[in-house]
C-alpha cells in the first residue's frame, strides 16, 4: 500500500546539521492552519534530493514499525517539497533539543557511570525490540543516540538498517555502518547479525564512560579492530562496567550477549527510572508492536562523521 504524505503544514527554520545524506532543519508546525493534536509544535525535518532519497525512504519504512517505542525516535510522516525547481524528500521527526550522546561526551569528556547506565538501558531496550522484529540497525554510535529534555536516550537514523530476511535471502548488503563502531566480522567478511549492534553498543558505552573512542579512526587502528582484542583497560571503568563490555566486545558474534541478556546484567539491573515499553500491543504495518503512551518529546541529529561507510544504491545519483 502506497503511503500518503503528511497533511499538516510546517515552516522550515534554522539548519541543525548537514551530512552526506542531506541536511536537517528545525521546523515549526504551528502555522496558520489548525494545529494537529498529535504533532508537536517543533519537529526536525531531515531532507535530501528526491532522486537520491532511498536511504530516507528506508529509514521511514523502519521507523513506522517502531513508532510507539519510547526508546526509538518517532517519525510523523514525510513530505515532498519543491523550491526553485529543486525537489526534496523530507522526513518529519521528533526534535530532541538535548542533543546527541556525541554532544554530551564532547562537552563533558565522559559521563558519570550512573548516567551511562540509564542511557545504556534505554538503548538496550530499543535494541531488544529492533532485534525481535528481525532488524539490524547497523549504525549504533553516540551521534545516533539522541536525548530528550527528560533525559531519555533514543535510537535514531535507520538509513543503513537491514532485515534478517534480506541477509538470509542472499541480498547484497555491502559494507555499512561507521568503521570505528563496526564489528570485526563486518569489516572482514561483510557479515551482519544482531550481534553487530551489540558490538557497536559496547564501543558506545566505552566512549560514554571514558570520553574517548575505543578505536581511533586512522586506517592502522581500524585494521587492528579486525584482528585484535579491544583494550578496555581504563581507570574510569568499574569492575561491573568492564564485565558488561566484555560481554559486548566478543570477537565471535555468536558468543556475544543478546540485548535481552544484557538487560539482566548487573550493570543495567541497577539503572533507575528506566521502564520498558508497555506490555500492551497493537497492530502497526501488519506487525504487533510493544507500545507506550508518551508525552511529546524532542529530536535533533548530528552530521555523520567522516569515517561513515555509505551504501550507495545503483539506481541513485549523487546529488552533489
Amino acid at each position: 500500500m502506497t503511503e500518503k504524505e503528511a497533511k499538516y503544514k510546517w515552516r522550515r527554520g534554522r539548519t541543525l546539521g548537514k551530512g552526506s545524506y542531506g541536511f536537517v532543519s528545525l521546523a515549526f508546525t504551528n502555522t496558520d492552519d489548525t494545529p494537529s493534536p498529535t504533532i508537536p509544535s517543533l519537529i526536525a525535518v531531515k531532507s535530501c534530493r528526491l532522486n537520491n532519497s532511498r536511504s530516507l525512504r528506508n529509514e521511514r519504512k523502519f521507523l513506522r514499525i517502531f513508532e510507539d517505542c519510547p526508546q526509538i525516535i518517532r517519525c510523523f510522516g514525510f513530505k515532498v517539497t519543491c523550491k526553485d525547481g529543486l525537489y526534496l524528500y523530507n522526513l518529519e521527526l521528533e526534535y530532541a533539543s538535548a542533543g546527541s550522546l556525541a554532544d554530551r561526551i564532547h562537552e563533558r569528556g565522559g559521563l558519570p557511570e550512573f548516567q551511562v547506565k540509564k542511557y545504556t538501558k534505554n538503548v538496550v531496550l530499543g535494541l531488544s525490540l529492533i532485534h525481535k522484529k528481525g532488524i539490524i540497525h547497523c549504525d549504533i554510535k553516540p551521534h545516533n543516540i539522541l536525548l530528550t529534555t527528560d533525559e531519555v536516550a533514543k535510537i535514531a537514523d535507520f538509513g543503513l538498517s537491514i532485515t534478517l530476511q534480506q541477509i538470509n535471502s542472499g541480498d547484497e548488503v555491502g559494507l555499512r555502518g561507521t568503521k570505528r563502531y563496526m564489528a570485526p566480522e563486518a569489516l572482514l567478511k561483510e557479515e551482519y547479525s544482531p550481534g553487530f549492534d551489540i558490538w557497536s553498543l559496547g564501543c558506545t558505552v566505552y566512549e560514554m564512560i571514558t570520553g574517548k573512542p575505543l578505536w581511533e579512526s586512522s586506517d592502522i587502528m581500524l585494521n587492528r579492530n579486525k584482528y585484535e582484542e579491544p583494550d578496555i583497560k581504563n581507570p574510569k571503568l568499574s569492575t561491573e562496567a568492564k564485565d558488561f563490555l566484555n560481554n559486548c566486545l566478543v570477537r565471535n558474534p555468536s558468543a556475544r550477549w543478546s540485548a535481552d541478556m544484557l538487560l539482566n546484567h548487573s550493570f543495567l539491573k541497577s539503572a533507575e527510572d528506566v521502564q520498558p515499553p508497555d506490555a500492551k500491543k497493537r497492530q502497526c504495518a501488519d506487525m504487533s508492536l510493544i507500545c507506550k503512551k508518551r508525552a511529546k518529546t524532542t529530536f535533533t541529529t548530528q552530521p555523520h562523521i567522516p569515517d561513515l561507510v555509505i551504501q550507495v544504491d545503483s539506481d541513485s545519483t549523487d546529488g552533489n
